[in-house]
């Protein structure tokens, strides 16, 4: 009989994108070959070039994920919260990590080693369907943002990600989608691929015309109303 830990564990990843497409028996077995991880906000979890020793899922906090260069520069790719897994595509392919992983809050995660992973992957064919859904996904995200980057100007990207933040790491109020999250200038700017100063200029315009009120690390995007006929 599995334990009540292994029991939590597996409702955990139950929740996981990835692993929804699998049996209670099969969560199971996943969370018997999982370890729990924890960070403080900044520790870093893995870097570009890391080797990849196995994938993990946010149970608690947010991670971000992103890259930098020789010069100090970082271009922030996306934030992981609870549910979302990390690291799938390193898993499968054996290469070394492609980007940095980051505690942007304190986060607790679930560890599942590479080689015990890729036994299970072989018995279980949900497994190995779930993962190739996940990766396709991963690929339409991809294709939005390139599509976003070339058609849209800055002012609507940014728009756009703070929905999406609200969606994703905020709530949802009558009248505005709200981010929770204290993010500053600068990460939203590296997550648009904008200078904090293009990011602040539209900001600004974007209170004074009410769209947005921001309220310490609190950005609230206001709903549009249907035009009167």
């Amino acid at each position: 009989m599995p334990t009540v830990d292994t029991a939590d564990i597996a409702a955990q990843l139950g929740r996981a994108s990835l692993f929804t497409g699998l049996s209670e028996a099969q969560l199971k077995r996943v969370a018997a070959i999982t370890r729990t991880v924890r960070l403080s906000a900044g520790a870093s979890l893995f870097t570009v070039g890391d080797p990849a020793d196995g994938l993990y899922c946010v149970s608690a906090g947010v991670v971000r994920i992103f890259l930098d260069n020789a010069d100090g520069r970082e271009l922030t790719i996306t934030l992981c919260e609870e549910g979302e897994v990390i690291g799938e595509v390193a898993l499968l392919d054996g290469l070394s990590r492609s980007a940095n992983a980051a505690a942007l809050t304190d986060v607790e995660l679930l560890f599942v080693g590479r080689r015990v992973f890729l036994e299970l992957f072989d018995e279980e064919p949900g497994l190995s369907k779930a993962i190739v859904l996940a990766l396709c996904e991963r690929l339409r995200l991809a294709t939005d943002k390139i599509n976003r980057a070339a058609f849209l100007d800055l002012r609507d990207r940014l728009l756009v990600l703070l929905r999406e933040l609200a969606i994703v790491h905020g709530h949802i109020e009558p009248d505005a989608a709200v981010v929770d999250l204290d993010l500053t200038q600068g990460m939203l700017a590296q997550m648009l691929g904008a200078t904090r100063e293009a990011v602040n200029k539209q900001l600004r315009l974007l209170q004074k015309e009410g769209r947005i009120k921001v309220e310490g690390g609190r950005i609230a995007v206001a709903r549009l109303r249907p035009s009167p006929h």
